[in-house]
């Protein structure tokens, strides 16, 4: 059965005005990438310049443009991806799925992290690895507050993240699943869940630069100056927290203020 706004989208093709001076408007309509049943959480898309697969995270907009030999087109209309303004397109099955009218919260909100000590921690998930760690813990505005670690590699690289208030960027692509899924597989045999958006970066950008630091806000026990989610069982709630929210005015780009203390 042709889903509801394919259907539509059949039924309301704009036709071209060439008389001069007249004008005519075409219906437009805004969807938001949602992958609630997805383990990843990425919407995986074909442009439709070369065939490729690509990425979207979830709440990117899109804007609708057509349907067409089974496949609905549409554009990427914000974030952080390599591919905004491209148009793209899914199997008209899937649109209703995978394609909502639910914007994602458009406020000024902020996650807090505060330095904790330094000092020696045993990593389960990573075999009982012992790893020199700046630990922190972050509070996720309503009050929930989790271990973290800033830093866990001193060889003159990596150094944990400076305070000050920052932003954090939305995802641009998924990250490697050799660096997370083993943190995923850790945490379903040992009680603590079904952990999500283990390849779901979030990128930081420091005070006073612009763009993607290289410093993330992720997932697992070892850090290289990122901010990384050491409780594994909350990692969920900082996904979520994150993805379901857009800072305003900024096209997507960004999803949250970081506000770090020493």
């Amino acid at each position: 059965m042709t889903d509801s706004y394919v259907q539509f989208l059949r039924n309301h093709r704009a036709q071209t005005n060439d008389n001069q001076g007249s004008t005519h408007s075409a219906t437009v309509e805004t969807r938001y990438v949602k992958m609630p049943s997805d383990q990843q959480r990425w919407l995986h898309v074909k442009r439709e310049k070369n065939g490729q697969l690509i990425a979207l995270c979830e709440n990117t907009q899109v804007t609708m443009i057509r349907s067409s030999d089974g496949y609905t087109y549409f554009k990427v209309a914000d974030g952080t991806s390599d591919y905004v303004g491209e148009t793209v397109c899914i199997s008209d099955g899937n649109v209703d799925r995978f394609l909502s009218k639910t914007p994602p919260s458009r406020s000024s909100v902020t996650l807090s992290v505060k330095y904790g000590k330094r000092a020696h921690g045993i990593s389960a998930p990573r075999g009982n690895e012992d790893l020199d760690q700046q630990w922190g813990s972050l509070t996720i505005p309503g009050g929930k507050t989790m271990t973290v670690t800033l830093n866990s590699v001193w060889n003159g690289r990596y150094s944990p993240i400076p305070a000050g208030i920052h932003r954090i960027m939305a995802p641009d692509a998924p990250h490697d699943s050799s660096y997370t899924k083993f943190y995923v597989d850790y945490a379903k045999q040992h009680g603590m869940g079904n952990v999500i958006a283990d390849q779901v970066w979030f990128p930081i950008e420091l005070a006073g630069s612009r763009g993607n630091s290289t410093r993330y806000v992720h997932i697992g026990n070892l850090s290289e100056g990122c901010v990384t989610v050491y409780a594994l069982e909350h990692w969920n709630d900082v996904y979520n927290f994150l993805i379901s929210h857009r800072l305003p005015d900024t096209r997507g780009r960004y999803v949250a203020n970081l506000e770090v203390t020493k």
